[in-house]
């Protein structure tokens, strides 16, 4: 297992002064390449980090560890990249990508997710049946089946 030490700030705010530096990232075991000027394009909790606001934390082979998840990682980049991104299909997904943008205080994409997410109305709305299985009451709703 790979050894983690802890830059201070001073070092990293030396560090990731090249906006077209590329950095390897680790989030959550996903594996992402970038470059400084991605992540600190617009005001959120990447820009701090690699701005030496915040300590960052890495690995002995140089990869910078941030404890998340990192299903909707290439999403939050991408957005930093282009500012819009296709938002997930399903409540859920798009719910897990809410909670990641606001982790990383993107405020607008944060707003596009909740207008998405409003429009799904329940929670069950996600739900696709595999199949369908009708409730016969009478003889003749079982005749209006077979027929």
């Amino acid at each position: 297992m790979a050894e983690a030490m802890i830059e201070t700030s001073k070092e990293s705010s030396m560090l990731y002064k090249n906006p077209s530096q590329y950095v390897k990232l680790n989030v959550g075991g996903s594996l992402h390449y970038t470059t400084i000027g991605t992540l600190t394009k617009n005001d959120n909790m990447l820009r701090a980090m690699f701005s030496g606001r915040m300590e960052v934390l890495t690995d002995s082979d140089g990869w910078i560890l941030i404890d998340r998840s990192g299903k909707h990682f290439g999403s939050i980049l991408n957005y930093l990249r282009d500012g819009s991104v296709p938002l997930p299909d399903t409540k859920r997904e798009l719910q897990e990508l809410l909670a990641e943008a606001k982790y990383y205080c993107i405020e607008e994409l944060v707003q596009e997710v909740e207008a998405q997410a409003a429009t799904f109305g329940d929670s069950k709305s996600d739900i696709v049946p595999i199949c369908r299985v009708p409730l016969i009451t009478s003889p003749r709703e079982e005749q209006a089946l077979i027929s």
